[in-house]
């Protein structure tokens, strides 16, 4: 069965910048259809922290992510084998689970009168004379949709779509990401209360902090190469882990996994700046499609999320997805290209974590300089 629609926008990926760039246009009477590949709510793989910039844009969109259940998280550590550094986050910070964050935004979307097409995968989209040709497919396979648009917005998050891979020379590619959710012991618990842990081991690092009902989100960093050596294999990677950093075996010391395997994701580009080739017809880019800054720096949701922003503003303004593109550029390259060789660094030379235990005053620093830029967004769409 084949269905036709025609929209103003058409919005691949409902995760948090696809769902937000949604709701903005359709508020303002655009006529939108949202395309989300999973039909059901599903989890991640995501640090899962929301920085302090993310609660006024959330806030715009009519959430509050305290009433989510959000935890709020105050300090940052860093440990490396016996190497411990702590410091207060210049701004308290959340903690709050993709599967209830992006369910919200869907729903909200869905409030503002926006098309939602939930289960549909877009294999295709091309560029015409007259706007955009998107076709996308049931995940039964016995449905499929074509869509004419006139304009689109690729915001498929790490996932690129056929045709439009991002490529960057800059980018740190090569590396694994996965998630598992434990139940910690209750002393352990209390020990992670209001804190998020960056432990580095040799081949990667792994970010640790509770989410929402109690659990706490493991999400590990690794190199094909280190991951090879151990089969591609998750619980010989957590051994690795644990026998690397007593800190990360204590923490897990009577923990329960809460599912049977982590998720994982490959081939991430941390680095990865939008670029447009000679002007060429391009969808606009958003989130992770836009800027992807390595995970320690917990700022991929405020990227998602600032991007559907500043898109959203310079599209009802009237200009360029090439404009858009430009400005994403201006105020990201830079961030990204000294917090890409940061990741580098931690992930070829844990013990430089020394550095910042003679000076805990650098995270802090290196926590700022990272951050999305706040300041620029009212210029820019107002």
């Amino acid at each position: 069965m084949m269905a036709s629609l025609h929209c103003d926008a058409m919005v691949a990926g409902g995760g948090p910048s696809g769902s937000s760039l949604a709701i903005r246009l359709a508020r303002s009477g655009r006529r939108v259809i949202l395309i989300e590949r999973c039909r059901e709510p599903q989890h991640k793989v995501c640090g899962e922290f929301l920085s302090p910039e993310t609660v006024p844009l959330l806030s715009e969109l009519g959430i509050d992510a305290k009433e989510l259940g959000a935890r709020c998280i105050r300090r940052v550590r860093l440990i490396a084998r016996d190497v411990f550094a702590e410091a207060e986050l210049p701004e308290p910070a959340l903690s709050l689970t993709r599967i209830t964050l992006d369910e919200v935004l869907l729903r909200r979307a869905q409030c503002a009168g926006v098309s939602l097409m939930r289960g549909y995968n877009v294999e295709s989209l091309e560029h015409a004379s007259d706007g955009w040709y998107a076709s996308a497919v049931a995940s039964s396979r016995q449905e499929h949709l074509s869509v004419f648009a006139d304009d689109a917005f690729l915001a498929t998050g790490k996932h690129d779509l056929r045709a439009w891979q991002r490529t960057s020379a800059k980018a740190q590619s090569g590396l694994v990401a996965m998630k598992m959710y434990f139940t910690l012991s209750p002393r352990q618990q209390a020990e992670l209360e209001e804190n998020i842990e960056l432990i580095l081991y040799p081949g990667g690092y792994a970010g640790l902090q509770l989410v929402e009902g109690g659990c706490a989100n493991l999400c590990t960093l690794t190199t094909r190469e280190k991951l090879r050596s151990l089969g591609n294999q998750w619980h010989p990677l957590l051994e690795h882990m644990m026998h690397s950093s007593r800190h990360l075996a204590l923490r897990l010391s009577g923990a329960t996994p809460l599912e049977s395997r982590p998720l994982a994701l490959s081939s991430i580009p941390y680095g990865y700046t939008v670029e447009d080739v000679d002007m060429a017809p391009t969808p606009w880019r958003l989130g992770d499609q836009a800027a992807v800054i390595p995970s320690f720096c917990g700022g991929g949701v405020a990227i998602a999320l600032h991007t559907a922003r500043i898109a959203a503003g310079m599209y009802l303004a009237g200009s360029t997805q090439h404009d858009y593109h430009a400005e994403i550029r201006r105020q990201f390259e830079q961030r990204l290209y000294y917090s890409t060789l940061l990741s580098r660094l931690m992930i070829a030379v844990p013990g430089a974590v020394q550095a910042v235990r003679l000076w805990p005053a650098l995270i802090s620093s290196i926590f700022t300089a990272t951050r999305v830029p706040g300041s620029s967004i009212h210029a820019v769409v107002n």
